[in-house]
């Protein structure tokens, strides 16, 4: 199974990279998007006993491929669960608006990403050796994977490398011309 989510996720990203993913955009609402997210991952922080927690998500209207888009957001949130803290962990997913463009924040608790990890963590197959004393599960392919999504939305995803307790992700999404 492991290999076989491998080789989806290495056809998926040459696919994105080369520009051949045609992307089905259509108008959402950046709110429902981000609930149908959290829906999705919300029994497994449950399970760990983490909370998991929405605000101030805009209610605005943005032209993207909304499977792309919760897969983005699943991916980040999934990587909060995996990391955050046990019993006490606390994930916060938001939004801010602001003239031209739309900025989704995921944030957890959990240890953070190592200053010299960061120019490095959306590169194919990366992943920390300082995160746990076990290995997480993953190929190190995910946020690989939801960089070209957002960058092919004419977006930017990037860490916040001034976020000090937990690991905060930002993922910038352009709002169409009024």
């Amino acid at each position: 199974d492991r290999l076989t989510i491998l080789i989806t996720n290495i056809l998926d990203l040459e696919k994105l990279a080369s520009g051949r993913e045609i992307l089905d955009r259509q108008n959402h609402n950046l709110r429902t998007t981000i609930i149908k997210a959290v829906g999705g991952v919300r029994q497994l922080a449950r399970k760990k006993g983490i909370a998991l927690e929405t605000s101030g998500c805009e209610d605005v209207t943005l032209y993207y491929d909304e499977d792309r888009i919760i897969q983005v957001l699943t991916n980040l949130l999934s990587n909060s669960i995996k990391f955050a803290p046990a019993e006490g962990g606390r994930i916060i997913i938001s939004s801010e608006e602001s003239k031209d463009r739309i900025l989704i924040s995921v944030e957890d608790n959990g240890r953070g990403i190592p200053a010299k990890d960061i120019p490095f963590v959306f590169d194919k197959f990366f992943q920390s050796y300082n995160q746990n004393i076990k290995k997480p599960v993953g190929s190190g392919m995910g946020l690989a994977i939801s960089r070209y999504i957002i960058e092919s939305h004419e977006g930017n995803l990037s860490v916040d490398p001034q976020f000090v307790n937990g690991a905060r992700f930002l993922v910038e999404l352009k709002k169409p011309p009024p």
